[in-house]
């Protein structure tokens, strides 16, 4: 079961700072805990650090003496060397592809060499610096380490990077087997989940078979949309090239060679009557563009009148929608009115309206552009609050807008069908079969 109240996680706290060197420094005593009270994480890891000699070495026997330190902030400088044979120099960041081969190449550092983090058992010290992104640390590490590297002759040094992914990993099939025996480890438990909030790229994409349902906003949709991602990222390996992946911020999308469309998106979506179907829906907009118009109204417009898209030999329920894309320089996106037959006096997506009255009105010639609206739009329909038009345009500093007459069509896909075919790893194909077939799909019907 999930923290239910996020405040109660162990390694949140109050008035926390968004300041990097704080965060780093939780990160670590975060880290370190979970070491101290859970040692079969503890083996985990330091089985993933050192070589198989010294681990067999290590644990293979322990006398009365013996003990696990576990220290954060420690001066390497201050340390008694003497009693160290074997020091493992570990860099710990989010890049899982990281190089250490130039440890030794790296320059000397004119400051006191504070550690993040430093165990030792026996003979063996384990130095780790840790930083939380990609940020490559091997030079901080180096010179962390460099009250031994000076006296090299009487120390085996080993340099190593260590990523949260694989910490991640190794705490996931901890997380598994602890639940196999009804041992659930709340250090393991809690670090996982603040993480996936907080640092969800340290996760591998898990099959959708696994994942929860959420909508946008909710913190298993971090994990879905990283799932989706991947299966999005496949399409251009079934159907080409000119289907990738588009490098947007603020969304999630996939390119689409059509002249009438550009790129289909998919979102996590409840039905908003009942409340109780979760889909994914998948979304274009044809003649989102002037130029993408003139693929349209070209064509017959008969597919307006469509329920449902067949997909795989089954029929998904189909909306669609009159859309009016308002943008600016760039074709930048401002504001949009999606609306049905019923919304409108007279129907206002003509091919007359769309070689005449879509593309660029100047700030001039508003109040003609606002007639035409009002003679279209129902009273009722508010197309103004639809669009903010007061806000957006009245009161702005724009002096032109384009208007685009296009369309937004929707498939809805029941989430349960990606369940069914996403059961593991390998099955992310299956899912990026399905998504070229929705692709294919639409493409059929315009």
């Amino acid at each position: 079961m999930a923290t239910t109240n996020h405040h109660l996680n162990l390694f949140r706290f109050f008035n926390e700072s968004s300041q990097s060197d704080f965060i780093e420094n939780n990160l670590s005593r975060a880290f370190a805990i979970c070491l101290l009270n859970d040692s079969f994480l503890l083996n985990e890891c330091i089985r993933s650090i050192v070589t198989d000699e010294d681990y067999e070495y290590l644990f293979s026997s322990i006398s009365d003496d013996s003990s696990c330190d576990i220290n954060l902030q420690v001066d390497t400088a201050a340390i008694d060397k003497e009693v160290y044979k074997t020091v493992y120099a570990v860099a710990m960041t989010g890049d899982n592809s990281l190089s250490v081969d130039d440890f030794y190449e790296q320059e000397e550092l004119d400051k006191k060499n504070i550690t993040d983090l430093f165990i030792s058992i026996k003979d063996i010290a384990i130095i780790i610096e840790i930083k939380r992104t990609g940020e490559n640390c091997v030079r901080q590490l180096y010179n962390q380490v460099l009250p031994f590297i000076k006296e090299k002759e009487k120390f085996n040094i080993m340099p190593r990077k260590f990523s949260w992914h694989d910490l991640v990993k190794i705490m996931e099939r901890i997380k598994h087997v602890q639940k196999l025996g009804n041992r659930d480890s709340i250090f393991v438990k809690h670090f996982l989940e603040l993480s996936e909030i907080r640092y969800p790229d340290w996760f591998e994409p898990k099959p959708f078979n696994v994942l929860p349902f959420g909508s946008h906003g909710s913190t298993a949709y971090i994990q879905l949309q990283k799932r989706l991602r991947q299966a999005l990222a496949g399409v251009s390996n079934i159907a080409g090239e000119k289907y990738q992946v588009l490098p947007f911020y603020d969304r999630l999308s996939l390119s689409l060679p059509f002249p009438w469309a550009s790129e289909l998106i998919p979102e996590f979506e409840v039905d908003p009557k009942s409340k109780d179907k979760e889909f994914i829906a998948f979304y274009i907009w044809p003649g989102n563009t002037k130029q993408q118009g003139w693929s349209v109204f070209s064509r017959p417009m008969d597919w307006l009148n469509k329920k449902t898209l067949l997909i795989d030999g089954s029929e998904y329920e189909l909306d669609i929608s009159y859309n009016v894309k308002l943008s600016h320089f760039m074709g930048k996106f401002i504001s949009q009115i999606n609306y049905y037959k019923g919304d409108v006096n007279e129907l206002l997506h003509t091919e007359d309206n769309f070689r005449n009255q879509s593309g660029k009105w100047n700030r001039d010639d508003w109040e003609k552009f606002e007639q035409l609206m009002d003679k279209h739009f129902k009273q009722e329909f508010d197309w103004r609050t639809h669009c903010n038009w007061q806000d957006k345009f009245i009161n702005s500093g724009k002096n032109y807008l384009f208007m685009s007459l296009g369309f937004e069509v929707c498939v809805y896909v029941p989430y349960s069908k990606f369940r069914d075919m996403d059961k593991k790893e390998s099955d992310v194909t299956l899912v990026s079969q399905f998504i070229n077939n929705v692709a294919a799909a639409f493409q059929n019907l315009i």
